[in-house]
């Protein structure tokens, strides 16, 4: 398993030199998640901009985390629909550029949902899931559906019905705070179909992205059950000062992995 630090696109733009600093702990270096959570930014640079950026991170391991700030696949309103997908489509255009070959989006599943709406929401999101899929499979990219506010496992189950090789990000954080069950129940659910991390620590209250050690979560159960997944890469959610802040607890957990 190999370890990445997620960092924001506009930070990567301003000075990755500096920006990468952290990157580099006793003598290995983290990949890059490639945060896209600022679209307007993201559709401001040009396409000479994002080559010369894959040039300055051509060490790096790359993944991108496709934009998620007020998408809904599923969405009624069919006008916010079309403009989510063709939002994670103009993202999964980006991983090609900057060669990264897999990219982590949210299911965009709401809150809030009645169990008559939910089912009308799976159907609608179910067929851009599909296109979007397919979508990245044509620029070359493993696309991966990260758990965000799913209280129960019947989104998932629709969405390996519908394509048996749906790939999966476990984002343990969410677990705790939104879906607020075992991790081992999605674990043992989704098992090999997991295959990428969101490592980042909370008080099971909300989502804060706290120091790995500084909440409740226990990291050591997702490394024992490790096996059961097909765990690839694994990304630290963490600001610069939170990830120096980790490594200790990251060393005492992940062991030889580190």
């Amino acid at each position: 398993m190999r370890f990445m630090v997620f960092e924001k696109l506009r930070y990567l733009l301003e000075d990755p030199a500096r920006h990468l600093a952290h990157h580099q702990v006793n003598g290995r270096t983290f990949g890059i998640e490639v945060t896209l959570n600022d679209t307007s930014l993201m559709r401001s640079i040009d396409d000479a901009t994002y080559r010369q950026l894959a040039r300055d991170l051509k060490e790096y391991e790359l993944s991108v985390h496709l934009p998620f700030y007020g998408l809904n696949l599923g969405c009624f309103d069919r006008w916010i629909g079309d403009y989510s997908e063709r939002t994670l489509r103009e993202g999964l255009q980006l991983c090609e550029i900057l060669g990264a070959q897999k990219a982590v989006t949210h299911t965009t599943v709401p809150a809030l949902l009645s169990d008559d709406s939910r089912l009308k929401w799976l159907n609608r999101f179910l067929a851009r899931k599909e296109s979007l899929e397919m979508h990245a499979r044509a620029h070359g990219v493993a696309l991966c559906w990260e758990n965000t506010y799913e209280t129960d496992l019947a989104i998932f189950d629709a969405m390996i019905a519908q394509n048996h090789e749906t790939q999966f990000c476990l984002d343990v954080g969410h677990i705790a705070c939104f879906a607020k069950y075992p991790v081992v129940r999605i674990i043992d659910h989704l098992g090999h179909r997991i295959t990428h991390l969101h490592l980042h620590d909370n008080d099971g209250a909300d989502d804060r992205h706290w120091p790995i050690g500084k909440g409740t979560i226990d990291f050591s159960t997702i490394v024992t059950n490790l096996p059961a997944m097909k765990v690839d890469t694994a990304v630290f959610e963490l600001e610069p000062n939170d990830l120096r802040e980790s490594i200790p607890q990251i060393e005492r957990i992940f062991g030889t992995s580190l």
